[in-house]
């Protein structure tokens, strides 16, 4: 560590206080959420992703017991600090600490490295830390190959990054993509390197409890996926490709995604041997990944920021193009990238934790809120006091059967609830429905207290998220649904949504998913 210079270590320190600002000020998002639930039930894999971002939340909460948001963003800020590192590192493997240092302003403005990645918790969190490993690692390989030095201790490491990669995300598998492309295309001394097997042996064995997950559940995470992005039977789906474009330019902060474009079709052709076939194999970890999203989105709904890690290869590309410009402008497009990222983080906290209201449209008391992203990370304690309050009348009144379970039918809110709600008033939820709309609650039913014929529940579902379908599928599995209690939450003095919080009574059966089986 001590070649890494003062102003890097300040640089991470300012970088941190900004992130743990936001991790403690604003709530959980769904997905963030959502993940949270993975680590009350710890297991080799689950309905959506492998296990590692489970792992992470259950440590940096200590086993469960710190119950805050900090506390299970904490490891997604961990893991930005060390991939800073490992960014800083590869650059300056690649030319010198100059690029080193660039890569790293880059990185730390880019909206999916420093936020989505970087402070949210997600799988991508700890994704990115053995992917840049993984990246740095296959750069010294080839310039080991070159120079003629040893390199099967470089492979068995790169082994275990790519397969942790893997165990974070199944995106991993592109790192192996790109080997196989640069052994055929650029370097076909790679072919002969015992280090590359006995690497994608180690691999293989660490994803392997993934793997016999999977077939023990008939494969049910890729049937998911694969139903998401089926081009069979798809037409042309130009919003989503819009969406995919447009994410990718602000995910990746627009100064950014324009710099390395400008920097993949100005050094692809370079001349010096010194970097070409690095700038190579940059390019095969990077543009696979990216070519098949956008091909996708052509025909299906994607994700944007799918395609952060493969950005995060390119800007190591943008570094080095920012090495032949001038000093000038090389401080402009850092100023502006890195003003621009500070400007949109200023602006989404304050509209997240003081906009007036909500800008959705809809005004009416049961759809109030739909369409405003911001209320996903807003209102959520609020909600839990409430619901508490209710839950505690209703207790206390000798004519209500006890209620022990909040009913649902999705994911989300399902996991915004178990947090806030669920943490505070003693009350689980429990998953009514199909698998697909589920999702790992699916199988979490097996762990809680179950449904039985005659039981009353909650139905909670806040305003933004209000669905009628939902509504009716409750419905017709109880003897009585009273009108929902419309409970309202404020954002600054005026309402921004409403809980809906329905008694249900007399559950009548589970329906099981037929898309499904549980052996």
């Amino acid at each position: 560590m001590k070649e890494i210079p003062v102003k890097l270590w300040l640089f991470i320190m300012a970088m941190t206080v900004i992130k743990l600002i936001i991790a403690s000020t604003i709530a959980l998002g769904n997905d963030e959420v959502y993940y949270w639930t993975y680590a009350l039930n710890l297991q080799w894999n689950y309905f959506d992703h492998p296990p590692f971002v489970a792992w992470l939340i259950r440590a940096t909460t200590i086993n469960l017991y710190i119950h805050n948001e900090l506390a299970v963003r904490f490891g997604a800020i961990i893991s930005s600090t060390i991939g800073t590192i490992i960014v800083y590192k590869t650059g300056k493997l690649l030319l010198n600490a100059r690029v080193g240092w660039l890569a790293v302003l880059l990185y730390s403005s880019s909206f999916y490295c420093s936020i989505i990645a970087g402070t949210f918790i997600l799988p991508d969190s700890p994704q990115m830390v053995f992917w840049l490993w993984s990246i740095f690692l296959l750069l010294k390989i080839a310039r080991s190959i070159q120079l003629g030095l040893p390199t099967l201790s470089l492979w068995c490491w790169f082994g275990v990054a790519t397969g942790l990669c893997m165990m974070c995300k199944i995106h991993g598998i592109y790192l192996w993509v790109a080997v196989v492309l640069f052994a055929l295309f650029s370097n076909r001394k790679l072919m002969v390197q015992k280090g590359m097997y006995v690497s994608a042996l180690i691999s293989l064995i660490i994803v392997s409890p993934f793997i016999i997950w999977n077939i023990q559940h008939h494969f049910i995470t890729y049937t998911y996926h694969s139903n998401r992005v089926n081009l069979f039977h798809a037409g042309i789906n130009p919003l989503a490709f819009v969406r995919e474009i447009s994410g990718q330019i602000f995910y990746n902060n627009p100064i950014i995604f324009f710099l390395a474009w400008i920097a993949v079709f100005s050094l692809i052709k370079t001349k010096d041997h010194h970097l070409k076939g690095e700038i190579r194999l940059l390019l095969y970890c990077a543009l696979p990944l990216i070519a098949t999203l956008i091909i996708l989105s052509i025909f299906r709904d994607t994700l944007p920021h799918w395609s952060g890690p493969a950005y995060s290869c390119l800007i190591f590309l943008s570094a080095l193009k920012l090495e032949s410009f001038s000093l000038s402008k090389v401080k402009a497009i850092i100023g502006a990238s890195m003003l621009f990222f500070l400007f949109v983080v200023s602006a989404g906290l304050i509209t997240i934790n003081f906009y007036k209201g909500t800008f959705s449209p809809q005004k009416g008391s049961m759809n109030l809120g739909a369409g405003d992203p911001t209320l996903d990370l807003y209102g959520w304690k609020e909600t839990a006091r409430i619901i508490d309050s209710i839950y505690r009348l209703d207790k206390s009144s000798i004519k209500n059967k006890p209620v022990h379970t909040i009913a649902i039918t999705k994911w989300f809110p399902a996991a915004h609830l178990d947090f806030y709600v669920c943490a505070k008033t003693g009350l689980h939820t429990y998953g009514i429905g199909e698998i697909f709309d589920l999702h790992q609650y699916y199988w979490s039913n097996q762990t809680k207290q179950k449904l039985i014929t005659g039981d009353n529940a909650y139905y909670i579902v806040p305003s933004n998220l209000y669905d009628e379908n939902s509504i009716n599928f409750i419905k017709s599995q109880f003897r009585n649904c009273t009108p929902p209690i419309i409970a309202p939450i404020f954002r600054n003095g005026v309402i921004c949504k409403n809980i809906l919080i329905f008694r249900l009574n007399g559950y009548k059966k589970l329906v099981q998913s037929k898309l499904y089986i549980n052996d």
